[in-house]
Order: C-alpha cells, then sequence, then structure tokens
C-alpha cells in the first residue's frame, strides 16, 4: 500500500520538503542575484561570463518550472500524482530533460573558451566575436529542445480510479517507431551526447590547462633563477607569478562547475537510464527503496542549479566584488568609515579649539 511507502515515512517526508524548498529558493534567488549582476555591472561583461549568463538563465528555468512541480509529483501529492494538468505534465518532462542539457553544452563552451585563454590568450577575443558568442549560444538551445522533443511524444497523462478516488498521474510511455523504442532510444543519445561526451571533453580540456599552468610555472622560475640577480629574484619571480597565478585562476570557477556538473548529475542520469531499459511490465515498488531513490536524483540534479551561484561568489573575487557593489555593501561600509572619520575629525578640532580657548582666556 501506498501508507507503508518511505516516503509516507514522517522524518523522511520532513527531510525531503524541506530539502525540495531549499534548492527552490536557493535556486531561483541565488540565480536572480547573478543575473542582476550580469545586467549591473558592466565589468563582469566578459566572454566567459556570457557564457555563465546563458548558465544562469538556465538554471533558473529549473527553479522555476522544475523543482516545486517535482517534489508535489514525489512528495507533496503521494508518489506520482500530477494535479496540474495534461499541458503542464507534458512541458514539465520536456523542460526537465531539455535545461539539464543546455547547462551540459554551455559548459563544454566554456571551458573550450578557457582552454583558448589559456593557450592562445591574444587571440581569444577575436576567437570568440559577439557573431560567435551569440551563435554558438543558439546552437546549444537549439540543439537540446530540438533532440528533446521526443520526450514530448513519450509525456503520458493518465486518469486513475482505485474505487475510493481519482487522480492523475504524469509519467512517460515506451512508443514504437519503425521498430525503435523511442523512449530507450533518445534517452540513451541524449546520456552520450549530453554527458557522457561532454564530461570526457570537460576532463581532456581541464588536463591540459592544468599541465600548462604548471608548466608555465616552472618555466618562470627556471627564468627567473637562470637571469636575474638573486637580490631581483623576488621582485620577477612575484611578477612572473602574477601572470602564471592568473592563468590559474582564469579556469578555477569553471572547473568549479563542471565537477558540480558531473557529480550531482550523475546519479540521475544512472537512475533514468536503469528505469528506461528495466522490462516495463516489470511491477513498480512504491514501498521499496526505489521510491526514495527517484526523488533524492531529481533533488542532487536540481542542487547543481543551485549551486552554481554559491560557485561564482567563493570561487571568483570579481563576481564577490560585483555582488557587494551591485547591492551597495562596500559603499554603505565605506560611507560608514567615512562619516565615522568626520566625527572623529569634528571631536579632535572641537578639542583643540576648547584648548586654545581656554590657553587665552589664561
Amino acid at each position: 500500500m501506498e501508507s507503508d511507502s518511505p516516503l509516507n515515512h514522517p522524518v523522511v517526508h520532513f527531510l525531503l520538503c524541506v530539502s525540495y524548498l531549499f534548492v527552490f529558493l536557493a535556486t531561483i534567488i541565488g540565480n536572480l542575484i547573478i543575473l542582476l549582476v550580469f545586467f549591473s555591472q558592466k565589468k563582469v561583461r566578459s566572454v566567459p561570463n556570457f557564457f555563465l549568463a546563458n548558465l544562469t538563465v538556465a538554471d533558473l528555468f529549473v527553479g522555476i518550472f522544475c523543482v516545486l512541480q517535482n517534489a508535489v509529483n514525489f512528495v507533496f501529492q503521494g508518489h506520482g500524482r500530477w494535479p496540474f494538468g495534461k499541458v503542464l505534465c507534458y512541458s514539465y518532462i520536456y523542460v526537465l530533460h531539455f535545461i539539464p542539457n543546455v547547462s551540459a553544452g554551455i559548459l563544454v563552451l566554456v571551458s573550450v573558451e578557457r582552454l583558448i585563454a589559456v593557450l592562445r590568450p591574444l587571440r581569444v577575443r577575436r576567437a570568440f566575436s559577439q557573431k560567435v558568442l551569440i551563435t554558438s549560444s543558439a546552437v546549444v538551445w537549439l540543439a537540446s529542445a530540438v533532440m528533446n522533443t521526443p520526450y514530448v511524444i513519450a509525456s503520458q497523462f493518465l486518469e486513475i480510479s482505485d474505487g475510493n478516488e481519482t487522480y492523475t498521474i504524469c509519467t512517460r510511455r515506451h512508443v514504437e517507431i519503425y521498430g525503435f523504442n523511442l523512449l530507450k532510444l533518445v534517452a540513451t543519445i541524449n546520456f552520450i551526447v549530453w554527458y557522457a561526451v561532454p564530461l570526457v571533453i570537460l576532463l581532456c580540456i581541464y588536463a591540459t590547462i592544468g599541465l600548462v599552468v604548471s608548466k608555465a610555472a616552472t618555466i618562470t622560475k627556471q627564468s627567473a633563477n637562470k637571469l636575474l640577480p638573486r637580490s631581483s629574484w623576488r621582485s620577477e619571480a612575484s611578477t612572473g607569478g602574477v601572470s602564471v597565478e592568473k592563468r590559474r585562476k582564469v579556469g578555477r570557477l569553471a572547473v568549479g562547475i563542471v565537477v558540480a556538473f558531473a557529480f550531482f548529475s550523475l546519479p540521475r542520469y544512472v537512475y533514468f537510464m536503469w528505469t528506461v531499459w528495466r522490462d516495463p511490465m516489470a511491477p513498480r515498488c512504491l514501498n521499496c527503496l526505489q521510491s526514495v531513490l527517484q526523488p533524492i536524483s531529481f533533488l542532487l540534479l536540481f542542487f547543481n542549479a543551485a549551486v552554481d551561484p554559491f560557485l561564482y561568489a567563493f570561487l571568483s573575487t570579481r563576481f564577490r566584488q560585483s555582488i557587494k557593489e551591485t547591492f551597495h555593501v562596500g559603499k554603505v561600509r565605506e560611507s560608514n568609515i567615512e562619516l565615522s572619520s568626520r566625527l572623529r575629525r569634528k571631536v579632535v578640532n572641537s578639542e583643540l579649539e576648547t584648548g586654545y580657548e581656554y590657553h587665552t582666556h589664561s
């Protein structure tokens, strides 16, 4: 019975509700703040940040169109129940697959730009002109939109009556087209194109960046030791070190985002591939651990969209400063310091004047 499902255990139900609420608020608020920074601060409108802005929009769509709907589907209304109607059922399943694929494609674009920035820093602006930025981003969005259209065909909205009540569910169905199982085909292609291949590309790119940066650091140190007098080692090493450090920081933010993508997306892909390739006629156990694993895999996927703004804030000094300037945090602090210094000067001046008058009268 459904009442025996682990999802209905009070502790599990409470933890899932709190987790969904946290992910929803973090995704919406965090990504809105990042978008506000992009639009209000010109200094963050660089080539890689253009791609990161696209990633932020995709993450925001996850929060708006997926998180609460998924929570209602699995936790709030009972496992699998869908109260939002047929149209939202089809659009929800479509967006649920469409947006994560966009994030993967954008991450590849960010990483390719980072690789060129490290290998050929003078050519990166020519390679990524405004036209190239817009075109490449549009290709990712369009490719993901087209490749996920089969999910609309495979979506299924059912009305079920168990004698006591009537409820609706939103799920996927196996559709045969020209002898091919559409759901298995599109799920496998998407896993390869939008997860496995991007992950291999990203690993190769950042392995290359790591080797180049470490080699540059070694060459800089050796050159300083051979060509400069001992007294200038510190100054020149620090000068060369700035360049190497800048190149090291170039990919730090992107690496953090890629690691989050690889870690938080994998459970959902594994679980979804298992559900697609299992025997569709086999009974589903709603009272087993499987019923808890499904919403957890979704939560981890959504958490990837929630964690990106925190990565921007903690791994990028420029983003941290821009966030402070956007909300006038730094200006308020500076104004408070200036106000306190003015008050201090007034007190000192008044004391000097009082002392001068005392000496004059005496």
